[in-house]
């Protein structure tokens, strides 16, 4: 499926607290969900074979669920992120794609790699995600608010973020509501990835 997203940066806990219950979102809001514990493991090869494709491959743990994603290159401009993923859920953080469940996640993956290829945790994601569900004008959207740490090459930078991902409708109304939301709280546009802020630990 295709993702489409929208990511802001925030600087701080308390702003971020500020835009969940901000007026710019309450007229909208239909959903309102418990904050919950997200950790995040991305996985590569020795060689570094989904890094050299720049796609990803994620074991996480969303609450009680665990689940495994795969996400083809994209884009990210002024934001505005897209990408190709893929979903499955999963019982324990992945050590080889042969742990993946059978289906178009698993057939993907093996078209890069050896089922048995060990996977290496490259960058780890903890966070408390708050999730908010929006209705504007027949078009869905989710909204995570998210607060925690990356963790890669034994650094760590701190994660302030919002994101708004389109479920159903017109883009639109999504890019009208970020745009809002930027001006308002004075937030920028976020041009990189959680695994590509991991990266950069690596080369600093």
């Amino acid at each position: 499926m295709l993702e489409q997203e929208i990511k802001l940066i925030v600087d701080s806990q308390e702003i971020l607290d500020s835009i969940i219950q901000c007026e710019l979102l309450q007229p909208h809001l239909k959903v309102k969900l418990e904050p919950s514990k997200y950790v995040a493991q991305y996985h590569d090869t020795s060689n570094r074979d989904f890094t050299r494709l720049y796609s990803s491959l994620r074991s996480r743990m969303e609450g009680e669920l665990m689940r495994a994603t795969f996400k083809e290159k994209g884009s990210i401009v002024d934001g505005f992120s897209q990408h190709l993923e893929l979903h499955a859920v999963i019982d324990d953080w992945l050590q080889t794609p042969s742990m993946l469940p059978e289906g178009s996640l698993k057939r993907r993956v093996l078209q890069i790699v050896d089922e048995h290829d060990l996977l290496e945790t490259i960058v780890t994601v903890e966070m408390v995600r708050t999730v908010l569900e929006l209705n504007i004008s027949n078009t869905k959207i989710e909204c995570a608010a998210d607060r925690g740490y990356i963790f890669a090459n034994q650094k760590s930078v701190q994660l302030f973020e919002f994101e708004l991902e389109l479920k159903h409708g017109n883009l639109q109304p999504m890019r009208q509501l970020a745009e809002e939301l930027k001006n308002y709280f004075s937030l920028s546009w976020s041009n990189k990835t959680k695994l590509a802020l991991g990266m950069e630990l690596w080369n600093t």
